[in-house]
């Protein structure tokens, strides 16, 4: 009987071996049904077969889903701006240790890279005195950053601890503060970090001899004053309200100086910016680059004469501003 059946099978012509083909039981049916047979009858059920080989989505499955769109094309000029900051960016400019392991980078050179760790604290510490106003993370979602402060008085200095989620991101974090501007780049991995991360500043020397000018009493404009009268003059009108409004405004020596309430030796210093001399009803007058420093923690020092300027604290909504005029004007 089985070489009949075998007979009529090799007989069938290649369109019905083909159809036969298709009609076959796959190979774990059979196997499924001969064990369920078997435990019928009593016999010791057979083993489960073992499927080997290579496992393919079903057709039909929907494409793969590419979460950014292709890349907007670039003009020449684009280019060249995009590849003069690549190249600021991947400056190889080596970070130096300093005391405490802490690793310092300096400013300016290129962009620092901040490497971290999920479950590790990663510390970036600011220049002491300075003051975020504000901070735009590339991935706020996956980078947590909070801020931290250390020191009290001149040595008040203010901390980024950044915490990754997860490891192999990379995002990049800008720092908005009262006397520069940094650009971060941000790293994480699952075992290296750098725990303690600061900066070196090419004016530090600059301004530590003018603050040893100023303790010494050799720089008249910085260590001058009108006795303490506690009234604005000098030819210099100043509006608005804030616990830090200026006590007295005077110019000497091609410079204009400012002196706040002592209180501010403990707090947060106001940022100066310079107005021009246009706006009106309907627009604002535009902003201009003013060239300071803080002395003592209370005299702000602008290096020049100009009309109008403006000190800030806060952002937004949450702004508070002192304006002051020279001359009336």
């Amino acid at each position: 009987m089985r070489m009949r059946a075998l007979l009529l099978v090799s007989s069938l012509p290649a369109s019905s071996a083909a159809m036969a083909d298709q009609v076959r039981v796959p190979p774990i049916q059979v196997a499924a049904a001969s064990a369920t047979a078997s435990a019928t009858a009593g016999a010791a059920p057979a083993a489960a077969p073992q499927i080997t080989g290579t496992v393919t989505a079903p057709a039909g499955m929907p494409p793969p889903i590419h979460q950014l769109s292709p890349s907007a094309p670039l003009n020449a000029k684009e280019k060249v701006a995009a590849a003069k900051a690549a190249a600021w960016r991947n400056g190889f400019e080596r970070p130096t240790r300093g005391q405490g392991g802490i690793v310092l980078w300096t400013f300016g050179s290129s962009q620092p890279s901040i490497v971290c760790a999920p479950m590790q604290g990663c510390d970036v510490a600011l220049q002491p005195g300075e003051i975020v106003q504000n901070i735009a993370a590339g991935d706020a979602v996956r980078w947590l950053i909070t801020p931290a402060v250390s020191g009290s008085g001149d040595s008040r200095t203010t901390h980024l601890n950044i915490k990754p989620t997860d490891s192999g991101l990379t995002s990049s974090l800008m720092v908005y503060t009262d006397k520069r501007i940094y650009s971060i780049k941000l790293v994480s991995t699952q075992a290296q970090w750098t725990p303690l991360t600061g900066f070196v500043y090419p004016e530090a020397p600059q301004t530590a001899w003018e603050n040893y000018r100023a303790n010494t009493g050799t720089d008249t404009v910085l260590a001058g004053g009108t006795g303490g009268s506690g009234e604005v003059g000098f030819g210099y009108r100043v509006s608005g309200n804030a616990p830090w409004k200026p006590t007295e405004v005077f110019s000497q020596g091609g410079k204009t100086v400012i002196v706040l309430p002592d209180d501010v030796k403990y707090g947060t210093a106001p940022a100066v910016i310079g107005l021009a001399n246009d706006g009106g009803w309907f627009s604002s007058p535009t902003e201009q680059m003013l060239r300071y420093r803080v002395v003592g923690g209370n005299r702000i020092v602008i290096d020049g004469l100009p009309d109008r300027f403006k000190l800030v604290t806060g952002v937004g909504d949450s702004q508070t501003k002192i304006d002051i005029r020279r001359g009336g004007r």
